[in-house]
């Protein structure tokens, strides 16, 4: 459900912040329940008998061989699926961490020749025509501008555009939607890492955009905004501006909002919310938990020894 709700949802929008914790609530909650299922198989849960009851105790007596060789290769096969699927989760991170980090470290090697670090603007200024600001992730995180972007944008612009850089930083943003892509990545079927994915990438902007205001004029950050997405888009962007730019997300619903912002949640309305994701987040474990606290809550029967 969450793909179509919480894609759709007004409060997403008005409250991003909350948007991006009830996405990470929804996966984590995911995985939480599919630990739980294991748990279940390895832990035999007690009390009355239902109907899927027949089918977990069949799963594991044919693990342990009660039903002869055609019951223990099912079972063997039901096991190594789950097992192919936990590989390949962590054979995609350990790929996805790899290549990010050959590519981050020679980025900061470029920057590192090409660059000069400008302490007044608390960040490093790379020549290029194209105005652009983005971050370069990973440890000691880099807040980067160009050349052309300093000559094209007013100071108010520019510190706008620094301080939406500084809010992914502050945010770990770039972990935030490095994890959604190594769920997408690994399991590429699964339409709610795809939707997930595309959602917090668009949120993580918001948000940064949100932080920005604080202390900017809005209409600084919007025209910095248009500034950046017509030169984005009249020319190709280099490849040495990449990371999470200033420029990204949805544009024009960022402009939207920076011109016409939302209401903000009322606060019995954002607390409402936070209590419903915090729930979200750890109602499966509470529910595994409990089995094992009060036995009577299970499903199933134990396995005759």
């Amino acid at each position: 459900m969450a793909p179509r709700l919480l894609a759709n949802a007004g409060w997403v929008y008005r409250s991003p912040r909350l948007g991006i914790a009830a996405w990470y609530a929804v996966v984590g909650a995911v995985f939480t329940a599919a630990a739980g299922a294991l748990v279940a198989v390895v832990a035999p849960w007690q009390a009355a008998d239902a109907p899927i009851c027949a089918v977990w105790r069949w799963c594991v007596q044919a693990t342990r061989g009660d039903f002869g060789v055609i019951g223990r290769i099912a079972g063997m096969a039901a096991f190594v699926v789950g097992l192919a699927m936990a590989a390949r989760l962590v054979i995609t991170g350990v790929r996805l961490t790899r290549a990010a980090s050959v590519r981050r470290g020679a980025h900061r090697r470029m920057l590192a020749v090409a660059g000069r670090t400008v302490p007044e603007l608390g960040a490093t200024v790379v020549e290029n025509p194209q105005p652009a600001a983005y971050l370069v992730a990973g440890t000691g995180r880099l807040v980067v501008i160009t050349s052309g972007a300093l000559d094209q944008l007013r100071a108010d612009e520019v510190a706008a555009v620094l301080a939406h850089e500084r809010a992914h930083a502050a945010g770990r943003h770039d972990l935030l939607l490095d994890g959604v892509r190594l769920l997408n990545l690994a399991f590429p079927r699964m339409s709610l890492f795809a939707v997930a994915r595309a959602q917090l990438t668009r949120l993580v902007e918001i948000r940064a955009d949100e932080v920005a205001t604080q202390q900017h004029a809005r209409i600084s950050l919007a025209r910095a905004l248009v500034a950046m997405a017509t030169a984005s888009a009249a020319t190709r962007p280099s490849p040495a501006l990449a990371g999470v730019a200033a420029v990204g997300g949805d544009a024009a619903e960022r402009l939207h909002r920076l011109l016409t912002p939302p209401a903000p949640l009322a606060r019995a309305h954002a607390m409402a919310l936070a209590g419903v994701i915090a729930a979200l987040a750890i109602a499966p474990a509470i529910l595994v938990a409990a089995t094992f606290v009060h036995p009577v809550l299970g499903m199933c029967p134990p396995l005759p020894t």
